[in-house]
């Protein structure tokens, strides 16, 4: 909520929709955003349906307008996702100019980005034991697919032409001390030329 009120300050007026949410800054934004709207992903229910009044979303195949939002937001979503770089170019595709995708994703900085799984010809193939993050609408979990490592921006900017800021927030006081405390920011360009 920090990084938003400092790089979008206007955000409570603003079309936001957030992949995944979870916890209370997400209870926050759809309490005090009217534009606000959010999903949910399942394997087994297609994009833009919706499951027990809950719209589905996929971030590598969106049902979204070109740009259509101002903020798209992910909370550790983008370590589950297989072709990440297709979510880079799907979500840049849905942004408005100058729009922000506003997201937290473990990151390693200190060393290059770790593929632990991949789709291959006969589906899901394991390059590393399988490691599952906590989900809040799947009690199996997620399981993670890349560790990202410090050329993340770079694969990001690759993908889809969105430049991206790291802030790093330290505050003992409310607790953010610790590894994984960055939130990222990638913006796409305010105009056609880039």
């Amino acid at each position: 909520m920090q990084v938003l009120d400092e790089t979008a300050s206007q955000w409570r007026e603003l079309r936001i929709h957030e992949s995944s949410p979870d916890g209370a800054s997400s209870q926050r934004l759809a309490d005090v955003c009217k534009g606000y709207d959010a999903s949910q992903y399942w394997s087994d229910v297609a994009p833009g349906a919706s499951r027990d009044g809950v719209r589905c979303e996929d971030v590598t195949r969106l049902t979204f307008d070109d740009a259509s939002l101002d903020l798209f937001i992910t909370q550790d979503v983008f370590e589950h996702v297989l072709d990440a770089a297709g979510g880079f170019a799907e979500i840049a595709r849905v942004l408005r100019p100058g729009g922000l995708h506003v997201f937290t994703v473990p990151w390693y900085r200190w060393k290059p980005t770790l593929v632990r799984a991949q789709g291959g010809e006969h589906g899901l193939e394991y390059l590393e034991p399988p490691d599952y993050h906590a989900n809040p609408v799947d009690p199996t979990g997620s399981l993670v697919i890349t560790e990202w490592g410090w050329e993340l921006p770079d694969v990001i900017y690759r993908a889809s032409g969105m430049t991206t800021t790291v802030h790093a927030i330290t505050d003992p006081r409310h607790g953010i001390v610790g590894a994984f405390r960055e939130v990222m920011v990638s913006r796409k360009a305010s105009d056609a030329a880039g």
